[in-house]
C-alpha cells in the first residue's frame, strides 16, 4: 500500500511538472494576455473626420476588440488608458496639426501604432515616429476644387457679373471659423485667381463698422453678392432662406451658393435640393474604409498601407481627394 502511495505521489510530481512547464509555456507565447486591440481617441471639436460605425463594424468582423476613450480625457490620459486595456494602435482623432509631445511618448515607449485623422499632422512630428501615419484630406486641395468650379461658373455667365465689374463679389459665410474652414474657403478664392477671376469680398457692417448679423431684418438694402462660399451643409442652407427672404434668389441673375460639405451624402442633399451650384465634399467613407483596414494591417504587422491603392508620401501621409458634386458641366482651362 505504502508503495502505491509512493508512486502515485511521484506521478503526480511529474504531472505536476509538466503543468508548470505547459504553463510556462503559454505564458511565454502570450497566451494568457489581452487580445491585442484597436483604440480609438475622441478629439475636443468630434468633428466629422471619422465613422466610428464603419470601424466598429469592420473590427467586429474580424472579432478585434475596439475601445473607445473618454471624450473628455486629454491625449496622453486617453493614450494611457487604452494601451493598458491592451490597445496596439490608436486612431486618433486630431483638430489641430500639433501631435500631443506626451501621447506620442507614450506610444513610441509601447511600440504602438499611431493612425491620425482629421487635420494633418505637421510633418516633423510625423517623421519623429515611424510608427505614426495620417489618413485624410488637405483642405486647401478641398477648397481649390471648388474654386476651379466658382471660376468656371464666373466665366461663362452661371454666377453673373451682377455691376458688370468683372470682379466676382462674394461673401464668405462661416458659422465655424477655425484654422480648417478658414482654409477651405481661402484656397477655393485663391484658386479662382489661377483661372484668371479675381474677387472681392463683401463685408456688411453697420455705420459704427459692426459686423451686422445674417438675417434678413439686418442685411435688408444690404449690396447684393454674386457668390455665397460657406463650409458646412447647415451654412449652406442657412444662406439659401436667408437669401430667398431677401429676394436675392429672384429673377435671372439670382446669387448663387459654393460650398464645400461634411461627407458626400450631406453634398447629394444639397444639390438634389438646388441649393448649390457647385459643393465638393470630405470623402467620409472612403477616409473611414481606409483607416478600418490600415488599423487592421499596423495589428498583424504588415506594411499598413498594404492592399490599398494609396501610397503615403514622404512623411507617411495617406491623402484622400475630395469629392466633387456641380451643375456645371466642363472644367475651366
Amino acid at each position: 500500500m505504502k508503495r502505491v502511495l509512493i508512486v502515485i505521489a511521484k506521478l503526480l510530481t511529474v504531472l505536476g511538472g509538466l503543468a508548470v512547464c505547459v504553463l510556462l509555456y503559454l505564458y511565454s507565447i502570450g497566451y494568457f494576455s489581452a487580445q491585442p486591440a484597436i483604440g480609438y481617441i475622441h478629439s475636443p471639436n468630434e468633428l466629422p473626420y471619422i465613422d466610428l460605425a464603419v470601424l466598429k463594424e469592420h473590427f467586429a468582423a474580424q472579432e478585434i476588440p475596439f475601445y473607445q476613450s473618454d471624450p473628455d480625457a486629454s491625449y496622453p490620459d486617453a493614450a494611457r488608458s487604452l494601451i493598458e486595456q491592451g490597445a496596439e494602435v490608436l486612431v486618433v482623432s486630431q483638430d489641430t496639426p500639433e501631435i500631443d509631445p506626451e501621447m506620442l511618448q507614450l506610444a513610441q515607449s509601447n511600440g504602438v501604432t499611431l493612425l491620425l485623422v482629421g487635420r494633418s499632422p505637421e510633418t516633423a512630428a510625423l517623421n519623429s515616429y515611424d510608427k505614426a501615419w495620417y489618413v485624410g484630406s488637405n483642405a486647401a486641395l478641398g477648397g481649390e476644387l471648388l474654386g476651379r468650379q466658382l471660376a468656371l461658373g464666373f466665366r461663362n455667365g452661371t454666377i453673373p457679373d451682377l455691376n458688370g465689374d468683372l470682379l466676382l463679389q462674394y461673401v464668405s459665410y462661416l458659422s465655424n471659423d477655425g484654422p480648417y474652414y478658414q482654409e477651405l474657403a481661402q484656397y477655393a478664392m485663391i484658386e479662382c485667381e489661377h483661372y484668371g477671376v479675381y474677387s472681392n469680398l463683401l463685408e456688411y457692417a453697420g455705420e459704427d463698422g459692426t459686423p451686422l448679423e445674417f438675417t434678413a431684418e439686418q442685411l435688408a438694402g444690404q449690396q447684393k453678392p454674386e457668390l455665397f462660399v460657406c463650409t458646412t451643409e447647415e451654412d449652406a442652407r442657412m444662406l439659401h432662406d436667408l437669401a430667398a427672404q431677401l429676394g436675392w434668389l429672384e429673377g435671372d441673375a439670382p446669387a448663387r451658393i459654393g460650398a464645400i460639405a461634411q461627407d458626400k451624402d450631406r453634398a447629394q442633399a444639397l444639390m438634389d435640393e438646388g441649393i448649390v451650384m457647385a459643393v465638393s465634399y470630405y470623402d467620409l467613407e472612403t477616409v473611414s474604409q481606409l483607416t478600418a483596414q490600415f488599423a487592421v494591417n499596423a495589428l498583424e504587422h504588415q506594411f499598413i498601407g498594404q492592399d490599398s491603392e494609396l501610397q503615403p508620401d514622404a512623411a507617411g501621409r495617406f491623402l484622400v481627394p475630395y469629392g466633387l458634386m456641380t451643375t456645371l458641366e466642363d472644367e475651366p482651362q
